[in-house]
């Protein structure tokens, strides 16, 4: 996935070896975003064997924004000269990937996965899992024009390939927006559809 993917939450791991000395005393300044996270210490492979310890992390922009940027945040938590960053990726939903801090999720059970205590779940800079779950009219106006903006500039010519878009481009509040406002979304993949015909019978 392109590093200019853009996302408003993001979900990394990263090994507290490479991390600054004092970063769970400073990340809230660091981060300058939400966030939760929590150290995994107890996992092991699917051999029984002990692995590294790490820590998964979730940061919370109010705005959608490039994974690059998102890299650059958790990247202020390495140590100078080092790299922390291990993995990072798109939280497509964000209460799946809070679960998945702490292994409370249906596939972690299935997996057997430690169960962390949600004690050892670390939110900080108002961090609301509450409030990322409800969609404001704004939001909703937002990602509207998003989903409008990314069928005309796709040429998106039918609702069916805009749904497949939606399911795996997008986070979870969108397919919502989909939901909600299929009608006009279809009108405009329909309107797509009849403009290009028009433009190849003219040439």
């Amino acid at each position: 996935m392109s590093t200019k993917t853009k996302r408003r939450y993001f979900l990394a791991v990263l090994y507290p070896e490479n991390m600054r000395k004092e970063w769970q005393d400073e990340i809230g300044d660091l981060l300058g975003y939400p966030y939760a996270y929590c150290i995994h210490d107890k996992d092991k492979t699917k051999d029984g064997d002990e692995r590294k310890m790490h820590v998964h992390m979730i940061v919370a922009f109010p705005n959608t924004t490039t994974m690059q940027h998102a890299m650059t945040i958790f990247s202020k938590l390495s140590a100078d000269g080092k790299k922390a960053l291990n993995k990072i990726e798109i939280a497509s939903s964000i209460v799946n990937a809070y679960n998945y801090l702490i292994h409370d999720t249906e596939s972690c059970r299935k997996l057997k996965k430690h169960l962390y205590e949600k004690s050892e779940r670390i939110t900080g800079n108002n961090f609301d899992i509450g409030n990322y779950e409800q969609i404001s009219t704004a939001d909703k106006d937002r990602m509207l024009k998003e989903l409008c903006d990314y069928i005309i500039e796709n040429e998106i010519t039918n609702f069916a390939d805009m749904y497949i878009q939606v399911t795996q481009n997008f986070d979870t509040p969108y397919f919502t927006v989909l939901k909600l406002y299929s009608g006009l979304l279809e009108r405009l993949t329909r309107g797509v559809f009849i403009n290009m015909t028009r433009s190849k019978n003219r040439s």
